[in-house]
């Protein structure tokens, strides 16, 4: 589904101290892939686009949303998209195929990945080796799914030693709430809350998060293609200012932030909606590393170190990416934009 786009009013391509300086020059156009569908999860770009963030800094933003991160990375990658929202270990292992058209990552969401293997009491799924001998669902391209071999590998599991079945994303849970798939692999805030809403007792559902595993990665955050990013840097700066101040406000106050997608989305049910933004506040974004560097922020160590266990993960042989071509954080707003205001 696709935002509809807004008419905007005449803006700077100025600096984001001063934006009112251009105000005559037309607003810049700028096409958004977003890591899978609209909801909870990608609040903060949604709202920033509804509440007119982006047009104040002179951006014109059309939002889509994609099958999964590896979908993304290779929209972005191809230049139909010049911003996308994708997985760090999904970004790095396009990169050891396609190093000249690999997107940048240029600010992180998650702190701590969401990739999970999810099941229901019932499989009795608590520790890796439990997998074995079980039916898998899978997407085809989200990052859970592409990291899974990497998983199995990190934790001496031998994949064949498990069913995999590839699914869709619309069909991946059902298929697990009707016990045709003994676990899926997908992130947790959506998997979670999507069982819930379809009718799952909480107190059943079972997730065995990747991070917890020997895989600490950061998870989704914000790639500008490469291109795009080397010509005209201030438009991602600009996007992730707006970015940035609306992911404050939508983690301070989830239900209003779960009300304003409900208006757009009268799909999505409201109350999940909260739960799942609460839920990824809580859980991936405010930790005692964005608590001390602020929103979006890599050290360069981690990300070294990202990219190391997801070529070992995966075996690649492709050429080594350095951290500065999988990591800028040049565009990033300044500290006192990207800290915490949340207990």
């Amino acid at each position: 589904m696709t935002l509809a786009r807004r008419t905007l009013l005449a803006a700077g391509m100025g600096s984001l101290a001063a934006p009112r300086l251009a105000r005559a020059q037309a607003p810049e156009r700028v096409r958004v892939i977003l890591n899978f569908r609209q909801d909870g999860g990608t609040a903060g770009y949604l709202l920033a686009l509804s509440r007119g963030y982006y047009r104040e800094v002179g951006l014109e933003v059309s939002i889509d949303g994609s099958g999964g991160s590896g979908d993304a990375v290779t929209r972005t990658a191809s230049g139909a998209y010049q911003i996308g929202t994708a997985d760090l270990s999904t970004l790095v292992e396009f990169f050891t195929r396609n190093p000249a058209t690999a997107p940048v990552y240029v600010a992180a969401l998650h702190d701590i990945s969401p990739q999970a293997i999810i099941s229901l009491a019932h499989s009795n799924i608590g520790v890796p080796r439990d997998l074995i001998g079980k039916r898998i669902g899978q997407g085809p391209a989200d990052a859970t799914s592409r990291m899974f071999p990497a998983f199995c590998r990190i934790n001496g599991l031998d994949i064949n030693s498990m069913r995999r079945e590839q699914v869709t994303p619309a069909l991946r849970d059902q298929m697990l709430l009707t016990r045709q798939v003994d676990a899926v692999t997908g992130f947790d805030q959506t998997v979670f809350f999507n069982l819930k809403a379809n009718g799952a007792n909480p107190e059943t559902i079972r997730m065995m998060r990747y991070a917890d595993h020997g895989m600490d990665l950061p998870g989704n955050g914000v790639i500008a293609g490469r291109a795009f990013l080397a010509e005209r840097p201030d438009t991602v700066r600009r996007f992730l200012a707006a970015s940035t101040r609306c992911w404050h406000e939508v983690m301070a106050n989830p239900r209003q932030a779960a009300a304003e997608l409900k208006r757009q989305f009268p799909l999505l049910e409201e109350g999940i909606e909260a739960e799942r933004i609460a839920f990824i506040r809580d859980r991936l974004m405010v930790t005692p590393r964005t608590r001390a560097e602020g929103l979006g922020f890599l050290s360069a160590a981690r990300v070294a170190e990202s990219i190391t266990m997801v070529r070992e993960g995966f075996e690649l042989t492709g050429g080594v990416p350095s951290v500065e071509q999988v990591f800028d954080p040049r565009p990033l707003p300044p500290m006192e934009e990207r800290r915490l205001r949340v207990a």
